[in-house]
């Protein structure tokens, strides 16, 4: 079996494994607790929690760390939480055409309420238009949604000059995805509102979430229930979650530009063995984690079923994306339906061999050709 899908799913950790079964023996009193057992889960937390923010060079008087479940929950939170605290400020709304679908359908929802939607104009080489941003600014937006790593063609925004933007605006908020994007890129985020991600895509565990916020912005909680470690999340913290979540961070920085030069090799490898003309390369250059390509004759679901059948693990498009369908992200991008159609994505990682790479472009040659 070949696994050429880590945009999805990136396999955990044994670092991030282990420190999940170290916490989960060792800390079993509640952190919400007053009782010995219960104060020292709480001091543990604290310890991993300050741990994070050195991690992330964030200013812990400045910045909070909400804990999710995921992704998907912290962009709701996000995105429904603004709209609770701030929604008589405005009703209008913008996002990059390239949002995942946690945030396009949480705009849908508002939608139906009667806030005021627009989508930002995508440029050539896969980035936002900023020029777009800059005269949609003008009609006071409370939010703007931006994935910072484009899940398909691996574009990467410039999420400095667009929080700048945003923020010459009073009562405007900016929502960074950066899912795509941490322990693959020197990121900072001292200067953003808020921070979406999820551990998984980079060696932590499914099932945990992060939604970092300035402590200046009041959200309205998507779940009510008491007392936690966030007021804008009640539930009883799960510390093995948050643990190996803070472990698979350090690995995964510790070794950034390791994996990044490797994966950078093994794309050029790809590249380089896909001359052929019925072929276009949709993604761009400065992220190798990502090739998306658009086969002439083969849609993106027919090229994904013939690999699978070979025991080689592509993507159509995110895996959250409906399937079957045109990918919205290269219609905006490069407008043309057909090659939107018949693209799929293959997402590398340092853990990617020669030997797969040899094996995917030989079951190529027999899709397409025969032989």
């Amino acid at each position: 079996m070949i696994y050429l899908d880590y945009a999805a799913n990136y396999p955990a950790s044994k670092e991030a494994r282990q420190a999940f079964l170290d916490t989960e023996s060792n800390y079993i009193g509640n952190a919400n607790s007053v009782h010995p057992l219960g104060k020292r889960a709480l001091k543990f937390f604290t310890e991993i929690n300050d741990k994070r923010f050195e991690l992330l060079h964030l200013n812990k008087d400045e910045y909070e760390i909400i804990y999710t479940s995921s992704a998907t929950e912290s962009n709701n939170r996000a995105i429904k939480g603004i709209y609770g605290a701030y929604n008589a400020y405005s009703s209008y709304r913008i996002a990059s055409p390239f949002e995942h679908s946690s945030v396009n359908s949480c705009l849908s929802y508002l939608k139906d309420k009667g806030e005021e939607i627009e989508l930002l104009r995508a440029e050539e080489n896969g980035k936002i238009s900023l020029d777009d941003l800059k005269e949609k600014r003008k009609k006071h937006p409370l939010l703007t949604c931006c994935l910072l790593v484009e899940s398909e063609t691996g574009a990467i925004q410039p999420y400095k000059e667009i929080q700048n933007i945003v923020s010459q605006n009073e009562n405007s908020y900016f929502l960074l995805d950066a899912t795509q994007a941490i322990g693959k890129f020197d990121v900072d985020f001292s200067s953003i509102d808020r921070v979406s991600f999820a551990p998984h895509k980079f060696g932590g565990l499914l099932g945990s979430g992060v939604l970092i916020k300035k402590k200046s912005i009041v959200l309205t909680p998507l779940i009510h229930g008491g007392k936690s470690l966030s007021r804008y999340r009640s539930s009883t913290p799960c510390l093995g979650l948050i643990a190996s979540t803070e472990k698979a961070l350090e690995v995964a920085l510790i070794e950034r530009e390791e994996r990044f030069e490797k994966t950078k090799k093994t794309r050029d490898y790809l590249l380089s063995l896909l001359n052929d003309k019925k072929i276009r390369i949709n993604s761009f250059a400065e992220n190798p984690y990502i090739v998306n390509l658009s086969v002439n004759g083969f849609t993106g679901a027919t090229r994904v079923n013939e690999l699978s059948k070979r025991d080689i693990c592509v993507s159509q498009k995110s895996a959250c994306s409906v399937p079957n369908t045109p990918s919205k992200p290269l219609m905006a991008i490069y407008h043309d339906k057909k090659r939107a159609l018949d693209s799929f994505r293959i997402s590398l990682s340092s853990l990617t061999t020669k030997e797969e790479i040899d094996e995917l472009v030989k079951a190529r040659k027999e899709i397409i050709y025969g032989k």
